[in-house]
């Protein structure tokens, strides 16, 4: 009997060890330059999956980095350095978007996390009481462009 119940304890042991285990911030995308329907779903997604996790938080971290952009002399699309407040621009789409989708943006959390070489964008879930991500820039300063700042699809967010 003692042997079932040592047993037993440690089943128990392990299965609470493997919950918590999950118990961790995890990425659920990365990308740069999409598409404004690319970028939409993608949104879609991330509102998903705080739907689908609804103790958890859904954080939001942004790089500044060279950009594409059409050049109409050129008649293509090159990596031209970002404007100043781009990470503001893309963050204030994001929540434009998300409201639009009738969510509550209070499931988000949004971190303007440096440079990179290109422009990038990390979303991750968080569950309550784990450690947000921590941003991983690759450059210390970068040189912005003149201009005004842009989110996504300007059309509707």
């Amino acid at each position: 009997m003692k042997r079932h119940v040592y047993i037993l304890f440690l089943l128990l042991s392990f299965a609470f060890s493997v919950s918590a285990q999950e118990k961790e911030a995890r990425k659920i995308d990365e990308f740069g330059k999409l598409g404004c329907d690319d970028y939409l779903a993608r949104m879609d997604n991330a509102i998903n999956e705080a739907s689908n996790n609804p103790t958890s938080t859904v954080y939001i971290l942004i790089y500044e980095g060279k950009e594409m952009k059409y050049n109409s002399r050129k008649r293509k699309d090159e990596l031209v350095n970002p404007v100043s407040g781009s990470a503001k621009a893309k963050i204030d789409s994001i929540k434009k978007y998300v409201s639009l989708r009738k969510f509550p943006i209070k499931n988000f959390a949004f971190i303007e996390s440096g440079f990179r070489e290109e422009s990038a964008i990390e979303i991750w879930i968080v569950p309550k009481g784990v450690l947000p991500p921590k941003p991983t820039p690759t450059l210390t300063n970068l040189k912005y462009r003149k201009g005004k700042a842009q989110g996504f699809c300007t059309d509707c967010c």
